[in-house]
């Protein structure tokens, strides 16, 4: 182990969409940041067949607009024009789209390799310190308004000083629990299965969100004229869809899904992810802030997970502004007050969808269809749902929009 502990004003564990945006926009302010990742970052897009695709409502287009990161995204995204929301066997349905609601699109479909490279381009400009292949190993105590951390890297350990450590390393966070912070924790009776597929009609910018009785069926449109399926179900039902041929699956799809956008092909490799729902205690110990899935964990129905993190980005880096400690006491109890609400609001919203909507009893299922039903010919709760589902709450943009581009200010001492 090195002797001297690295002084930083920063130190982000974890180099995901959230630790890697977070890292950039301080480091941009001035603020010395070290970033700490235990793989390697995808600095150019890999050719590999990718499932991964995240869906952006229109409020964190507008944040990574104001960041000045959404030009580079733009080429790659699929806007979301329209989602159309039915539940299997009743007549129900609610439809919103970008026109009635005066926006350009309600949102926009990513892949995560795009998003990968481009923050990975974000970090270098802005001038982080990234250690690669470097994972969490202690979190000791405070002294001299500096939290004492140890990390593991090929080679021995390294020990870092910073005045506020970030802990944005995921849903089981190593980091999290090193500081002592308890969490809720539920694993759902779900897996989602994800892949691409190619329908014989253009989907036009429409997303699907179909409930079934096992779980949420999502289509998300894709550059190129794929979508992005989100397939959720019993772990033992997706068993049985990972041992089907490709060609059985597909036909499997189509007759739940239906052939509202023709005949579907498939378009790519099978991911498996098990879902579950966590949410931190509190949001921050003694210089030391849980930002993104380290805070919430969340089930992909409506797709709210990443959309709620950058909201987490989007605060913390107005509250962590130069000049002052970025560490201190009263700024991390502001990131809770602004935040907890609407962590909790998501984590109930979502909780309930994925559990209230999976039933199997004959009166549930219509009634549910009557609501939809009723909800879409009711235009104030419709526009009402799609303010909601866009992450239109407001954002500090005005201080965002004020940080220097990347390259224009010196790191403080």
């Amino acid at each position: 182990m090195s002797g001297r502990a690295q002084h930083c004003d920063c130190l982000v564990i974890g180099a995901g969409p959230v630790g890697a945006l977070l890292a950039s926009v301080l480091a941009r302010t001035g603020r010395r940041v070290v970033l700490a990742e235990r793989g390697t970052l995808e600095r150019t897009p890999s050719g590999r067949p990718e499932t991964r695709g995240y869906a952006l409502s229109a409020g964190s287009v507008t944040l990574l607009e104001d960041l000045g990161y959404w030009a580079a995204l733009a080429p790659f995204a699929a806007p979301i024009r329209e989602v159309h929301v039915t539940r299997a066997g009743t007549l129900g349905s609610v439809s919103i789209d970008a026109d009635s609601q005066h926006v350009r699109a309600l949102g926009q479909v990513v892949p995560a390799a795009a998003i990968d490279t481009v923050l990975a381009d974000a970090l270098r400009e802005s001038g982080v310190q990234v250690l690669e292949q470097t994972r969490f190993a202690e979190l000791g105590p405070v002294r001299a308004e500096r939290r004492q951390v140890v990390l593991d890297k090929e080679g021995g350990q390294q020990r870092f000083a910073p005045r506020l450590v970030v802990a944005a390393d995921g849903a089981h966070s190593a980091t999290r629990a090193a500081a002592g912070i308890e969490v809720l924790h539920r694993r759902y009776d779900a897996d989602a299965l994800v892949f691409d597929v190619r329908p014989a009609r253009a989907h036009q910018g429409r997303a699907f969100e179909r409930f079934t009785s096992e779980g949420p069926l999502a289509l998300l449109p894709q550059p190129g004229g794929s979508m992005n399926v989100v397939w959720v179900a019993p772990p033992p039902v997706c068993d049985a869809r990972m041992a089907l041929s490709e060609s059985e699956r597909i036909a499997e799809l189509q007759a739940l899904f239906g052939w509202r956008l023709g005949r579907l092909d498939a378009a790519g490799p099978v991911a498996r992810f098990p879902l579950e729902l966590i949410r931190a205690r509190r949001l921050h110990a003694e210089r030391l802030v849980l930002a993104g899935n380290v805070a919430h964990g969340l089930h992909p129905v409506a797709g709210q997970g990443l959309n709620l993190s950058l909201r987490d980005v989007a605060v913390l880096s107005a509250l962590l502004q130069p000049p002052g400690d970025p560490g201190a006491a009263e700024r991390l109890s502001d990131y809770e007050k602004a935040r907890a609400p609407d962590i909790d609001r998501i984590v109930a919203a979502t909780d309930f969808l994925a559990r209230q909507l999976r039933v199997r009893d004959a009166l549930t299922p219509h009634l549910l269809g009557s609501g939809l039903l009723l909800l879409d010919r009711i235009g104030p709760l419709r526009s009402r749902l799609a303010e909601r589902a866009m992450g239109l709450d407001p954002l500090p943009r005005r201080i965002l929009r004020a940080i220097p581009p990347a390259g224009a200010v010196e790191v403080s001492a």
